[in-house]
């Protein structure tokens, strides 16, 4: 007759940790569980979220310190030291592009948006959104055309894209565009923009470096080129089309009204005096004070 009670365990490692009823044969090499069977072990790495791989970097007291966790811990930093000469040798996997000059096209493009008004800033080329980026610059007609991403919050977030938009272009016309998508699964999630129309949405733009989520509301009735006026873009902006009803949930602030300068074509009073101009209603002295922040040539280079 077979009895409940546990017999004692002869093994080395006890009883198994999570059915108690069988001597443990296997220790989990990350929080050192003991088991018996696969399926304890699959049941211990549920329970505690344990991906069962042993940290390499945990830390271990001198006094347990073994010859073989030297020797994993030199195995660890030969991997590393590989890993590092890989990258150094892939240029495609150079995180950035400090102290490198832009690519002609990227600059004649910057160029033309400093032009507008428009900061428009890049991220390293690995970036997901760099890559993801077909804005581009018409030489012969000086257009800019855009890569826009489209947000709708009230349709669970749904994200449409549009590729060569000439900044000519109203939004009104883009955001009607795609209420008139003849997708049957769109116009589905769509339902709400479609009923509201464009007298119930509002377009935001989101404010970039600037602390917490704020948003720009852009003019639907006038063209790409007027509403991203005096905003940073960075690589291609982000509209958030959201219901009129449901602004108020938004920290929607004024355009930012910087002054933009070209400090390789103009001279120290020059910009004085754009400084001066666009800060008619703040403090003369003030204003002037800020000139040094404003360039980073001095007087006789901007002369030059």
């Amino acid at each position: 007759m077979e009895t409940s009670e546990s017999v004692p365990s002869s093994s080395k490692l006890g009883s198994c940790e999570v059915c108690a009823r069988n001597e443990a044969q296997y220790t989990c090499p990350r929080c050192e569980v003991k088991t018996c069977c696969l399926a304890c072990a699959k049941v211990h790495k549920q329970e505690l979220e344990c991906s069962g791989i042993r940290d390499r970097t945990k830390y271990i007291p001198i006094n347990k310190f073994t010859n073989l966790d030297l020797s994993s811990d030199y195995r660890l930093l030969e991997e590393i030291t590989r890993s590092v000469d890989l990258l150094k040798k892939n240029s495609s996997r150079k995180p950035t592009r400090l102290n490198h000059e832009l690519p002609n096209h990227l600059y004649k493009l910057s160029k033309a948006t400093t032009a507008r008004k428009t900061t428009l800033k890049f991220l390293p080329r690995n970036f997901v959104r760099h890559k993801r980026n077909t804005t581009r610059l018409h030489f012969a007609s000086d257009v800019v055309y855009w890569h826009i991403d489209w947000i709708f919050p009230n349709a669970d977030n749904l994200k449409l894209c549009d590729d060569n938009v000439p900044e000519t272009e109203r939004l009104s016309t883009l955001t009607h565009r795609h209420l008139a998508n003849e997708n049957k699964l769109i116009r589905e999630r769509l339902q709400y923009y479609i009923a509201v129309d464009l007298p119930g949405i509002k377009l935001l733009l989101k404010a970039e470096q600037k602390p917490g989520q704020k948003y720009y509301e852009l003019d639907p009735l006038e063209s790409l080129k007027d509403n991203l006026r005096n905003k940073i873009i960075i690589e291609y902006p982000t509209i958030h089309v959201v219901l009129k009803e449901h602004l108020h949930l938004y920290d929607v602030i004024e355009s930012d009204e910087e002054v933009y300068m070209d400090a390789s074509v103009c001279n120290g009073n020059d910009l004085a005096n754009r400084i001066i101009k666009s800060a008619e209603e703040d403090d003369l002295d003030s204003s002037l004070k800020n000139l040094l922040f404003i360039s980073e040539y001095s007087d006789e280079e901007i002369s030059d």
